[in-house]
């Protein structure tokens, strides 16, 4: 595994987020969104074949198809408009700092536009996942649990399907 030492995109990603005095909770969101996209990717990037580590090696892959399809799958997995949109924004930050250092030529967020919040659906919840969060909810668990589990599930699901070896049919 790549050592986070050696991914100095990253790094310098960071420190310049240090440098635009940013209050500590939007740096903490920042680093967040930027390693729950940079998961998503590494998964979507082996799934193509090519094996990467980090921020670093996974840059060239990086193109407006991946990501709106890294937006397609926060909303059809249900997640919240406004963190679909804070992940949009960190993402566009990045970008933006690609381009301005000489990492990437083109800016892969240009075209990317934030949903609306009457742009989802409850409906479109994998019918598994709902009748699991019912059945979570008839437990008298608390909502933050039941949602931190059915993100799980979603998760576990997400990289199953990707996982998964084609069947010969």
């Amino acid at each position: 595994m790549i050592d986070n030492k050696l991914d100095s995109v990253k790094d310098n990603f960071i420190k310049y987020l240090d440098s635009l005095g940013l209050s500590p909770k939007s740096h903490k969101n920042y680093r967040s969104d930027l390693n729950h996209f940079l998961g998503w990717a590494i998964l979507k990037i082996r799934s193509f074949g090519s094996f990467v580590e980090g921020l670093t090696e996974a840059v060239p892959f990086f193109n407006p198809d991946l990501a709106e399809e890294y937006k397609s799958f926060m909303k059809e997995n249900d997640f919240p408009s406004k963190t679909i949109n804070r992940r949009l924004s960190t993402l566009r930050h990045l970008a933006r700092f690609l381009v301005s250092t000489e990492v990437i030529d083109a800016d892969f967020m240009a075209e990317i536009e934030n949903i609306s919040f009457a742009n989802k659906s409850k409906s479109r919840l994998n019918p598994v996942i709902r009748e699991f969060r019912a059945h979570l909810e008839t437990q008298k668990i608390s909502a933050n649990t039941v949602k931190n589990y059915v993100s799980d599930v979603r998760q576990f699901l997400t990289w199953l399907e990707i996982n998964q070896p084609e069947s010969s049919a």
